[in-house]
């Protein structure tokens, strides 16, 4: 059984840590519990540890509706039952998604508020020594800069907290650009850089390393098209790190990578870490009950076929056999075809063995080493006008890894060197989504480089800019004295 990173933190100090959740109300009982903590090692542990624990189980974020909210608003999937206001584009949110949405919202910045009382408090512990103590800052500002990623990427300019939420009178703040967002992002990761570690034991994997702030700020800078910087992050650390492709021959080799037993694996530079006591709730939502991958099922997210992963991605793809059925073999060993209402269905985590629907034990990808080589590809491109030989190979790479091809021989799947810029980016994006695809990506591939409309469009659907950005939270705007209706986004 996966050993827990994410370690059980007595109530008290929960409360000394979770002060600025929903509508930033002070609880009093907290300030008399905060006198005394934040006294040695132990205690600066606990406090790391929360910021950690945002990363929780069942309808918290990231899962199962933060996931929800950018797997169904992306094109290749539709959501189904009270998700299915997440993937219509030409109106705003539906009651029951925008209250979602705002869920979302206040989980990542409790996250920040969590971190933001590690990055205040520990400095004044002197029972610490200071590398440990330096690692640990570092450790939440990586941790903030990851969240606010999240909330820049979504819903656009954002207040700025940095410090953690202790009084009423730090309710205002004002709506920032989201060029200043991005600013804070890269400026926290590049100052975790030098303090935090290398690796650590197995036993510990999931938290934060000097390889998951390079991953980040590779995906930053190709968020802000600083091309030169996202391909110099991602080629560190195809060349530099600890991490190498898990390769694979058939199609349930990549259980090795999703697998509910799976700790960590080679290709695993930082991801949500979930066990039998920390679970979620993905299988649940993603399977039909009785299929033998979930205990129940939903089949909230529905593929689509039309769809970038429907009319072109080769069914002799292993990514595409793995992630993606069409029938499953029932109780008595006979093979069933899905019925015609979810003709195809989402696999990429399944665990049948969790105690209930709500604790899957798969964990939840966040940054790979896959990704790497892809943001490398797309990168250098940008930067140059087109692919060198070193692009087009890294791609390469991870196709004929999705095929169960030998990484480093040419194959007869390989794309041809000398394509147009315009054409590489199209053939990255693709393979971004057959790669990726239920690892939050996608709808962010499609709001960053301007396709969202287009992707839409193409699958039948009306499109409204006001798809663009989610909402803020109505409270946010009723209670921060610094804005008013004026800073809502677009349609709302």
């Amino acid at each position: 059984m996966k050993k827990l990173f994410i370690l059980l933190i007595i109530a008290t100090v929960s409360r000394s840590l979770v002060q600025c959740e929903g509508a930033l109300e002070e609880s009093p009982e907290s300030l008399l519990v905060k006198e005394n903590f934040y006294q040695n090692e132990a205690d600066a542990f606990a406090a790391l540890t929360a910021v950690y624990g945002t990363f929780s189980s069942a309808g918290d974020y990231p899962t199962i509706y933060y996931m929800a909210l950018l797997e169904n608003r992306a094109d290749y999937s539709n959501g189904r039952g009270s998700q299915a206001g997440i993937s219509k584009y030409d109106v705003p949110l539906d009651n029951t998604t925008q209250s979602r949405v705002f869920n979302a919202y206040n989980d990542l910045y409790l996250g920040i508020n969590r971190a933001n009382a590690v990055i205040g408090n520990l400095p004044g512990i002197e029972a610490m020594s200071a590398p440990v103590k330096a690692q640990y800052i570092a450790e939440a500002k990586f941790l903030r800069a990851f969240f606010y990623m999240n909330l820049v990427k979504y819903w656009g300019g954002v207040p700025i907290r940095l410090e953690e939420f202790t009084s009423l009178d730090q309710i205002a703040a004002p709506r920032a650009s989201a060029q200043e967002i991005w600013d804070l992002v890269i400026n926290d990761l590049t100052e975790a850089l030098p303090d935090l570690a290398d690796s650590f034991p197995e036993s510990e994997s999931g938290r934060a390393t000097v390889w998951a702030a390079k991953a980040a700020l590779a995906d930053a800078y190709l968020n802000t098209e600083d091309w030169a910087n996202a391909k110099e992050m991602a080629n560190d650390i195809i060349d530099n790190g600890p991490y190498t492709l898990v390769e694979v021959g058939q199609a349930n080799d990549f259980m090795k990578i999703y697998g509910p037993d799976v700790v960590t694996h080679a290709e695993d530079i930082f991801s949500a870490h979930q066990t039998a006591t920390n679970g979620n709730a993905i299988a649940l939502y993603i399977h039909r009950a009785n299929t033998g991958y979930s205990v129940g099922g939903y089949h909230a997210w529905l593929p689509a076929e039309n769809s970038v992963i429907g009319t072109s991605w080769d069914t002799a793809d292993l990514r595409r056999q793995f992630s993606i059925y069409t029938e499953y073999t029932d109780v008595n060993g006979v093979v069933q075809p899905l019925p015609d209402d979810s003709p195809m269905l989402f696999n990429k985590y399944r665990d049948p063995g969790a105690t209930n629907g709500f604790q899957g034990r798969n964990n939840v990808p966040f940054y790979r080493l896959a990704e790497m080589y892809l943001i490398y590809a797309e990168a250098s491109s940008e930067e140059a006008g087109g692919p060198d030989a070193l692009a087009t190979e890294r791609l390469n790479i991870v196709r004929r890894r999705g095929y169960g091809l030998p990484l480093n021989s040419p194959s007869a799947e390989d794309y041809p060197e000398g394509m147009s810029a315009t054409a590489f980016k199209d053939v990255v994006l693709k393979e971004r989504a057959y790669e990726l695809n239920l690892e939050m990506k996608r709808w962010n591939d499609l709001l960053r480089t301007g396709r969202a409309q287009q992707a839409i469009e193409a699958t039948g659907k009306a499109w409204s800019d006001t798809s663009l950005l989610f909402p803020l939270p109505v409270d946010e705007i009723n209670n921060n004295p610094a804005l008013s209706p004026s800073d809502q986004n677009p349609g709302y």
